[in-house]
């Protein structure tokens, strides 16, 4: 899946209209250009002024240097026979004369440049900003705008610098069209509503439609040309009673009107089509694209599609045809869902009141929640799940306020004493808000949920935790070892207090947690006897434990999961106050502001194999710079087992072949504890890779839960290890 983030705008609608301003001033034609009254490439077209920062607007090349007509062919992912060529800061004006309704085009840095340049890209249609990317970079994935300019007079395209100077800035309008029926006016389109709840997005009404054979069909296949024609929807062997049946070329839009968060769906051809056909989804938000697909065959897996849409006015989906033609190009939008309302992460239950209580653990507010293990919602936990607000404090001791989920299963303790309570702390979700376990739990897209609903199966309370600034304001504290710690030790407390869940003061309490659940679930079995000495806790399990952050750095950085040390860095450099501008350059800075949008698969795929040297302004790896004065003292205070160890049994599980998290980062974290005189079981595993050791981790600490909550004693193997 590649997600392109919709952070806060590069440039506030104000500045970029001025640009276009000044832009309107550029050398004027002898008579204003006819308005086009079909669809035509933007080359094609004459414009009323341009302005460009290094010699003139190209057609169909790239920007080149100075002179005309000195650019290559442009090329972005691939070369492109058609566009504009730019260098920021570029405006281009077009007279419209509101005969059109869509401005297209991929936009990106040109490869003549290689990895170079910063630049946002802009569309003003009569002054008003109706699409904008964030910064790209030359390293960056392609943009893709497809912009509302319906009943536009003129269109202005604006190119500025990302804030890094321009020298290198040389951006493309990659495929620039303007699709124009000519008609000279706006479509009516009526009052609009927007969602008030999560719900299907066939149970809404659509702003407006187009589709490649036939009608769209709400609830059934593409079918023939006539309306009702199709089948129940059906992708592999799975029918879904709701969703969207399409054939491609076809974009639907929604008006979502800022009160949601996310779109899911499960996508692919139909298997009415068999293995034939080919067909790519996308998802675009106020004019840009968020999400799309792989190229999907009749034969292709279901894809799981996730797209971040907070803040969105308008939703589009987008099915384009992969190349062979459209005529078994069957989609289906299946299951296809909003996120929005009470449901909708970034609403009212995640924004911290002014004054919390007096006492860690202290609830600020609870609502009725819910916890689907799939994101069909086929199989919904028998639980009572209740999202709580709650008081912890951060790594300084200030009070702030985290959010979860309580579980509590609905079938009686069969155990012998109180029922017991695991405070889980979560793996790696990502820095985006809607990232919070909370929220994709209610969804059915938490990962960890199938194992959390082990634990409920078992009859255990289970209390998930979202950490600090993960769905509530502010830069997620990710591993942050003291803010983390206090942050499940503090869901405990909480669960603790609120009513008719079956827990007591006496209820035997435990914490686990794997990767960085795992040093979560660490931090707090040895902040414990300080910070929370009035807890019955009994055991933890961590696995996976990124017990040295130096550690982990070296081993993350260029490799699929760079993504997650971008993460720490940023978390470290907003809780310690460290300026991003002391060792990273514009792509850096970049990059880190994506990352504060984006959840875990985002940043896998979107920054996969990154050097972090490419993101520095010495062009030394970051590694490099965590070992800096300035800087090593505030990474080594996340190190865990220096000075602090747990008072109870403890496991520590970890994979010989993490591809993630060093095995000595896990064991080292042991070995400490153990040289503290600790109740350490020591347990190394096979589990392939970092996920593997996952799968061979849940149940190490699944047995070793049962072993604790009976009082069963649990055999430390300190100095074998």
């Amino acid at each position: 899946m590649r997600t392109q983030r919709r952070a806060a705008p590069a440039l506030t609608a104000l500045t970029v209209a001025a640009l276009a301003a000044l832009g309107s001033g550029g050398p004027a034609q002898a008579a204003e250009p006819a308005a086009p009254t079909t669809d035509a490439f933007a080359s094609d077209m004459a414009w009323v002024s341009a302005t460009n920062a290094l010699g003139p607007v190209e057609r169909d090349r790239s920007n080149g240097g100075s002179a005309a007509g000195d650019g290559r062919s442009i090329y972005l992912e691939h070369k492109y026979s058609k566009g504009l060529g730019v260098h920021a800061d570029s405006v281009v004006r077009y007279h419209l004369g509101r005969n059109c309704e869509t401005f297209i085009s991929d936009v990106g840095i040109d490869a003549e440049v290689g990895s170079a340049g910063s630049v946002a890209f802009s569309v003003i249609a009569d002054g008003s900003l109706v699409a904008q990317t964030g910064i790209l970079t030359g390293s960056s994935a392609v943009g893709r705008i497809m912009a509302d300019v319906d009943g536009a007079t003129y269109v202005d395209l604006v190119v500025t610098s990302g804030g890094d100077g321009t020298t290198e800035d040389h951006a493309d309008w990659a495929g620039a069209k303007f699709e124009c029926s000519g008609d000279g006016a706006a479509a009516d389109h009526g009052p609009l509503s927007a969602p008030t709840a999560t719900g299907p997005v066939s149970d809404l009404p659509w702003v407006s439609a187009t589709n490649g054979w036939g009608p769209v069909e709400k609830d059934l296949s593409n079918g023939e040309r006539a309306a009702g024609d199709g089948r129940p929807l059906k992708l592999g062997s799975t029918t879904y009673s709701k969703g969207l049946g399409v054939h491609s070329e076809s974009r639907i839009r929604y008006f979502v009107g800022n009160a949601c968060t996310s779109f899911t769906a499960k996508v692919g051809l139909d298997e009415e089509v068999g293995w034939l056909g080919s067909a790519s989804f996308h998802v675009y938000v106020d004019g840009v694209q968020v999400v799309e697909s792989p190229r999907l065959t009749g034969i292709s897996a279901t894809y799981s599609l996730i797209a971040p849409i907070s803040g969105a006015s308008y939703v589009d989906l987008v099915v384009d045809d992969q190349g062979d033609g459209i005529d078994k190009d069957h989609a289906d939008w299946a299951d296809a869902t909003f996120l929005c309302g009470n449901d909708a992460a970034g609403e009212a239950f995640y924004t911290a009141p002014a004054t919390l209580g007096p006492d860690n653990g202290d609830i600020v507010r609870t609502e009725a929640s819910s916890f689907y293990v799939d994101p069909l919602k086929v199989t919904k936990v028998n639980a009572t799940v209740t999202r709580m607000m709650y008081r912890t404090t951060d790594t300084f001791g200030t009070p702030v306020a985290v959010t979860g989920q309580l579980i509590v299963p609905k079938a009686a303790w069969a155990g012998s004493g109180p029922r017991p309570l695991v405070a889980w702390a979560p793996g790696t979700q990502g820095l985006g808000d809607q990232c919070a376990p909370s929220k994709l739990m209610a969804s059915g897209l938490e990962y960890e949920g199938p194992f959390i609903a082990g634990l409920i199966l078992r009859g255990y309370v289970v209390a998930v935790v979202d950490y600090e600034g993960l769905g509530t304001p502010g830069i997620h504290s990710y591993m942050i070892r003291e803010a983390q710690g206090h942050a499940v030790l503090d869901a405990a407390r909480a669960a603790l207090r609120l009513p008719d869940t079956g827990l007591t003061t006496a209820s035997p309490i435990a914490l686990t947690g794997y990767s960085q659940g795992g040093g979560a679930s660490a931090a707090a079995a040895e902040l414990a006897p300080s910070y929370a000495p009035e807890l019955k806790v009994v055991g933890a399990a961590a696995g996976g434990v990124p017990g040295d952050l130096e550690m982990v750095a070296e081993k993350l950085d260029g490799t699929f999961y760079v993504g997650f040390m971008g993460y720490a860095i940023r978390s470290i450099t907003d809780t310690y106050d460290v300026a991003l501008e002391q060792f990273a350059n514009a792509k850096g800075i970049a990059l880190m502001g994506e990352l504060e949008n984006e959840c875990t698969v985002e940043s896998m795929f979107e920054h996969a194999f990154t050097k972090s040297s490419s993101l520095t302004v010495d062009g030394r790896p970051i590694i490099d710079h965590m070992r800096e004065p300035w800087l090593a003292d505030v990474v080594q205070a996340q190190r865990l087992g220096v000075g602090l160890k747990p008072s109870v049994p403890t496991l520590v599980i970890h994979s010989y072949t993490d591809d993630v998290i060093p095995f000595e980062a896990g064991r080292g974290v042991a070995q400490r504890w153990c040289a503290q005189g600790a109740d350490v079981r020591f347990q190394p595993s096979l589990g392939p890779g970092h996920v593997g050791g996952f799968l061979t981790s849940y149940g190490w600490s699944l047995a070793f839960l049962d072993d604790v909550f009976a009082g069963r004693t649990v055999q430390s193997n300190c100095g074998t290890f």
